[in-house]
């Protein structure tokens, strides 16, 4: 079978696709034929090894053998021993860790959910990570039947996901931050106010807000509070730049040391690979609450392009290579 994989940290030319033995399921696991995968930011922080911390985690000198891909949509080859949440042929996705971008990819049960019927495995393959992320975020802060919700970050990957979300468990209004390109689909989301970041600041918004789920982190909380009601929640759920040992971290960390002098609320967004969370997003997603935006769809062969586009750091959506 065809894997694109990598051995040691550096950019995407530093990957190659490789012809692998196709693996068998173990306990717990199946083995999917591949339809779509997708790409995410945490795709490269593992392959580049940046921040210098995530190598703690994924190998101080070298990742090791790594396949590319966490997010996939497929259909289920085969079962591993005593599986019966799954069968073979059911249409399936999840967020799997690594491995997504090849013929064939393991995962285990517990991290896959139903494909939703709605959409085609290109759609479903750009839903696990990011609406994991938003759902999990947005539930636990939590939003509340007539919240207000500001969303910072909103055309990104998490971020379109949050705007739809907050609507879907009850927010009262939604206002979203994005680049001016994008603030028409942003508003076809369910955004009751879109704000150009480019040309106006949220801190002059004229309005506050129960929850500021935060995608970004580059407006300190104790700043952000000018648009928050004292009792409100702030959710940090991903960040750009910061130093090169802690990257994304470091601005996440900060916010939550300064929610221990604050009267609102810091609840950092750790998204856990979660099929039964996935399965409440299926049925949201089927029932018309929301939906995935995908702004380009990759060969396999254009992996590198894909990386290369997604390290620029402001993808409209999501990022999906086509397997098959």
């Amino acid at each position: 079978m065809r894997a694109v994989v990598y051995d040691r940290y550096g950019p995407p030319e530093s990957m190659h696709m490789v012809d692998a033995p196709v693996p068998e399921p173990e306990q717990g696991q199946v083995r999917l034929r591949v339809r779509a995968a997708s790409v995410n930011p945490y795709d490269w922080h593992i392959y580049r090894g940046d921040p210098r911390i995530a190598r703690l985690s994924f190998g101080l000198r070298t990742p090791g053998t790594r396949g590319l891909g966490a997010d996939v949509a497929g259909v289920v080859d085969a079962v591993g021993p005593s599986v019966t949440e799954f069968a073979v042929g059911d249409e399936v996705y999840g967020s799997i860790g690594a491995g997504a971008v090849a013929d064939f990819a393991i995962a285990a049960t517990v991290r896959l959910a139903l494909k939703p019927r709605s959409l085609t495995f290109e759609e479903a393959a750009a839903v696990p990570m990011a609406a994991l992320t938003a759902y999990q975020g947005l539930r636990d802060a939590p939003v509340k039947e007539g919240a207000s919700v500001l969303v910072i970050g909103a055309s990104g990957g998490v971020g379109h996901f949050a705007v739809q979300f907050a609507r879907a468990l009850g927010a009262g209004r939604v206002v979203a931050v994005c680049s001016g390109r994008n603030s028409a689909w942003v508003a076809q989301l369910g955004a009751d106010r879109v704000i150009d970041y480019k040309r106006e600041s949220v801190l002059d918004a004229d309005e506050r807000f129960d929850v500021v789920f935060d995608t970004v982190a580059t407006t300190p909380v104790r700043t952000l509070r000018r648009v928050m009601w004292p009792d409100a929640v702030y959710a940090p759920a991903g960040a750009v730049g910061g130093s090169e040992l802690l990257g994304p971290a470091g601005p996440m960390f900060r916010s939550v040391a300064a929610g221990w002098s604050i009267s609102q609320r810091v609840a950092l967004v750790r998204a856990k690979e979660s099929g039964e969370d996935l399965a409440s997003v299926t049925a949201m997603i089927d029932a018309g609450e929301a939906r995935p935006v995908v702004e380009r769809v990759y060969a396999m062969e254009e992996f590198a392009a894909a990386l290369t586009r997604l390290e620029g750091q402001h993808v409209a959506g999501k990022l999906v290579i086509a397997v098959s």
